[in-house]
């Protein structure tokens, strides 16, 4: 077997001059870049745009069900004071939205979601029977609590709409309460 002769690279020239040497595609430098060390492969990117919008559309139906109107008539009833007041209200929340496995039905059946699968899956045929199932195992999943980050949901928010839309800020997720919604929201 052939030794591979290991040198150290100094500059970004001698980089440059290697990656050349061995046929290595810009492109391809920037994969193995992403995928080893930021750890987001196109895989990782889709993960998180399916998390992203499940959690838009179960943002969306407390207010299209009236589901806020509900809690907050709880919360005025509630005597629990400052964060304690929080992790009530966020459970009241839980509560009123309807069953994860109708949202994530209602959310892959969507054309938003549908493009983006066809973006992300060009080479695979939708279906969305084994769509529902699989989403429905992936959010549940405690290995993606990783993923169930305020601080990634806040990023890719800012990502999606920039720092402000019409002049206002958005960091929904942004400290405890942004934590607790999540968790009410998953």
């Amino acid at each position: 077997m052939k030794k591979i002769n290991i040198e150290n690279i100094d500059t970004y020239e001698q980089l440059v001059e290697k990656l050349k040497l061995w046929e290595v595609s810009p492109q391809e430098t920037w994969n193995l870049i992403q995928k080893i060390k930021f750890n987001t492969s196109s895989k990782t990117i889709w993960k998180m745009v399916k998390f992203n919008l499940y959690i838009e559309y179960r943002g969306a139906s407390l207010i299209n069900d009236k589901i806020l109107d509900k809690v907050d008539k709880l919360a005025y009833k509630s005597k629990l004071m400052g964060k304690a007041h929080m992790l009530e209200y966020c459970k009241n929340i839980k509560k009123y939205l309807p069953k994860r496995v109708d949202a994530i039905k209602k959310l892959v059946e969507s054309d938003r979601y549908q493009i983006r699968y066809k973006f992300f899956n060009k080479n695979k045929k939708f279906d969305s029977r084994l769509e529902i199932k699989n989403l429905e195992k992936l959010i549940a999943d405690k290995r993606q609590d990783k993923y169930w980050d305020p601080y990634l949901f806040s990023k890719m928010q800012e990502a999606i709409y920039g720092k402000e839309n019409n002049g206002k800020r958005i960091d929904i997720f942004n400290g405890v309460w942004g934590e607790e919604l999540l968790k009410a929201l998953r």
